[in-house]
Parts: structure tokens; sequence; C-alpha cells
């Protein structure tokens, strides 16, 4: 699933061709991904200017001139591309969005999720926080307001264990799977360790790895495990800077231990049992 590396990489290459473009067209072929889409995103956004575009968590947000906000998911498998607008549809491309650049060029943002787990959907830009999608959202993983006293307040009494809380986008939104366990990894917590028991330095070795990992991961494109490439048809490479996900039964870099793959809350984690001690 693209995680926030993988949603922030999509996010300034789109960018790039999208800012200040405007809007001609947008064509739906399917009436539904994960949920229905609102088939009103077919003619409310015609001839509109697109203002800014930002991402919250994983959440792609496209502010346009009308007062109202595109809200992009990309699912588990979804992906974004840019292309000239003669292009010609491929199985799983369910929406797209044709644009006139600044340049006077004419060119298409093709959304594909061939698992349909991705969804499109549009709300009123100044009451964005209300969408059912985006309200209960957390801090994003990458803000600078990420800080100590933030996570030590919420961490107090739950007797969550850290894994669940990494991944838990109430608390941190677009933290998944891959980077849970690589965070935990570097900062040498063991998953199962429950938050409350955290002690201060362990806190603050957390919000450096999570803030190391999630921006070194950026500036490699993400990860592609399966089914992610970038808009520019490119796959992640941090998966070459992997420790410990997807390397059971391998040797640890740092200690020469064996990675071991547990099962918490249905999710696979990987640890290192020299480095992450219980």
């Amino acid at each position: 699933m693209p995680e926030l590396p993988e949603v922030e990489t999509s996010k300034r290459y789109i960018e790039q061709y999208l800012l200040n473009a405007k809007i001609l067209k947008i064509q739906c072929y399917a009436s539904k991904l994960r949920w229905e889409i609102n088939p009103d995103i077919k003619k409310i956004f015609n001839n509109t200017i697109i203002l800014k575009i930002y991402r919250i968590g994983k959440y792609i947000l496209i502010n346009t001139s009308n007062k109202n906000t595109l809200i992009l998911h990309l699912g588990m498998s979804g992906y974004l591309s840019i292309s000239e607008t003669d292009y010609k549809i491929i199985k799983h491309d369910h929406i797209i969005i044709n644009f006139k650049c600044m340049t006077g060029e004419k060119k298409c943002l093709i959304f594909n999720d061939q698992r349909r787990f991705g969804h499109i959907d549009f709300h009123y830009t100044s009451q964005l926080k209300k969408h059912f999608l985006i309200k209960h959202l957390g801090i994003d993983g990458l803000s600078k307001s990420l800080k100590f006293d933030f996570l030590n307040k919420i961490f107090l009494k739950k007797t969550l264990v850290i894994k669940n809380a990494l991944l838990d986008q109430k608390i941190i939104c677009g933290i998944g799977n891959i980077y849970a366990s690589e965070i935990l990894f570097y900062s040498k917590i063991h998953p199962l360790k429950k938050v409350k028991d955290l002690c201060d330095n362990e806190i603050n070795s957390l919000l450096l790895s999570i803030n190391n990992i999630l921006s070194k991961a950026v500036l490699h494109g993400g990860t592609t495990i399966k089914d992610y490439k970038q808009p520019n048809g490119k796959v992640g490479y941090f998966k070459q800077k992997l420790k410990v996900y997807g390397r059971e039964k391998l040797k640890c870099y740092n200690c020469g231990s064996i990675i071991l793959k547990l099962n918490i809350n249905k999710r696979a984690t990987y640890i290192c049992p020299g480095c992450q001690k219980h």
C-alpha cells in the first residue's frame, strides 16, 4: 500500500504539471472504487484553476478556484501518472483529469487502481476537516509539530502496543506497515512494547526515526514491494535501504541476528531480536 513517502513522491511530481493549471474535464470510468464516486465530480470542476496541492497522511488534496478540494487516496495498489491528451486508457484506469498547463500544453492525470481500494472525492475547502476521510486523521508523520510532548501525552496511559500505535492514523497519519517495522528497528524498540511503558529516551528515538526514515524514503521515491510506481513510471528505490521489512530468516546488518517475522494484529511485522529486546 502506498504510504506517506509514496504519496509525497506522487504529490511532488504531479504538482509540477498541475499547479495553476486549468481543469478541462474529469472522466470517470468507474462509479465506485472503495466508496461510491460522487457523479457531480464530472462537471463541478470544469474550467476551475488548481490553486494548491498538498498532502496529509496518505491523502493528496487539490484546492481549486471553485472553493472545493479534490481528495485522492491511492488505496492499496493505486498510482498516478501524467500523459498526453491522446492517451489510450488501459485496464484499471478509473479516473482521468484533463487539464491545461500554464504553458498552454494540454495533458491528463490518470488514476489507475487495480484492487480498487483507492478513492476520489471532493468537499468544500473551508470545511475540509469535516470530511469523513479527513476529520479523524492525526498529526502528519512529517509535521514539525510532531514532538515529544505531543506523543508523551497520548502515550501516557494507553495500553496499546507501539506497532499498532504507529499504524493508528488517528494518532500519526501516513505510516503504514513497511515503515512501522523500519522505524521500530532504528529506534531499537520491540513492536509489542506498550506505549505507556516507553521511556523518554525511547520516545525521542522514535521521533527521530520517524522523521529520518520517512524523509529518506521520500528522497528515494518511496518503496516498491509489488504494485507501486512513481508517476514518472519508475519504481521506489527505498526497498534497497530496508533493514528488516521483508528480510525474514536473513541476518541483521547490525548484529548478525536472524530477522524474525511476527504477526501483530494480523499484520506482518519484522524485527531483529538482537537489536529490539522485549
